[in-house]
């Protein structure tokens, strides 16, 4: 699993229903692990751009992102750590979801009210995944 995988699912699991019929803040691990793609990264230009959320915390690659979550660090840590604004991690990561969601809304996985739920709740819980320390002891 690489380090974007990790944050997404990290922050999917605490941010979004994303199994029909489910409310709150439960995900579904196997949509979690699999969001859908929003671009084609099939082009050579698209896959060696390094993702905003990684340059946003201070590091060029997935890899020093993946040591400091195994060490036990937030990506709140990371980012005050290489004097990044922490603010604007969460804001990239809202950005993602949220545009993961309404594709899931035009795909016909969500209703409107599921939509409208999970848009709502994506900032806060966001915000509070940001600071999760995960203990992978």
């Amino acid at each position: 699993m690489n380090i974007k995988q990790v944050i997404i699912v990290g922050t999917m699991a605490f941010v979004v229903t994303l199994s029909p019929g489910l409310s709150g803040y439960s995900a579904s691990a196997a949509v979690a692990l699999n969001p859908p793609k929003l671009t084609d990264l099939s082009n050579d230009a698209k896959e060696t751009e390094v993702d905003p959320v990684i340059e946003a915390l201070g590091f060029t690659d997935e890899e020093g992102i993946y040591e400091e979550l195994l060490e036990g660090h937030s990506l709140a840590d990371m980012a005050e750590s290489n004097h990044k604004d922490v603010n604007q991690i969460i804001d990239l990561q809202v950005s993602q979801l949220r545009e993961q969601v309404t594709v899931r809304y035009a795909q016909g996985s969500l209703t409107q009210e599921q939509y409208e739920q999970q848009l709502d709740e994506i900032p806060s819980i966001v915000a509070d995944s940001v600071l999760k320390r995960y203990d992978l002891s």
